[in-house]
């Protein structure tokens, strides 16, 4: 079955294509966790006690889904990622919304969404307009109450 030439070159053909992509995959979500949209949002998601209280510590950033536009778009000076969320307690979304003033400066974030999946919560714990307003340092929003 296997000792045709023929088959032989497909089986390479196809081993070496599978790995080209995965490894392309690969490189692929190595950048994107590199940026500023993920790395700062996830910092201040770490600083934001409630989500240890719903996912536990540690919490870890999953890989970003690179082929749904709902979850993940990257423009000139707007981003809009859902990155997955996995703690000892459960999982969640972090939905991010970031922009730029123009390509080549660095990420600003915009609003912070914690999506619980256990319990189907979501809520904004930051926004940047907010604490532009004002001096006051905290980036808390709101929590949720029931569920705890």
């Amino acid at each position: 079955m296997w000792s045709s030439p023929l088959t032989k070159v497909a089986i390479v053909t196809a081993t070496g294509v599978l790995g080209a992509t995965l490894w392309i995959e690969n490189r692929l979500q190595h950048n994107f966790r590199k940026q500023d949209y993920y790395q700062k949002s996830l910092a201040l998601l770490h600083k934001y006690e409630p989500a240890a209280d719903f996912l536990g510590r540690p919490i870890y950033g999953g890989k970003l889904d690179l082929t749904d536009d709902s979850k993940f778009r990257v423009e000139l000076i707007k981003a809009t990622v859902c990155i997955p969320l996995k703690g000892p307690k459960g999982k969640g979304v972090l939905h991010v919304l970031a922009s730029r003033e123009k390509l080549g400066d660095r990420w600003d974030i915009d609003l912070l969404d914690l999506e619980v999946l256990n319990n189907k919560q979501r809520w904004t714990f930051y926004d940047r307009r907010l604490t532009q307003a004002s001096d006051h340092p905290s980036h808390t929003l709101e929590t949720p109450t029931d569920n705890v």
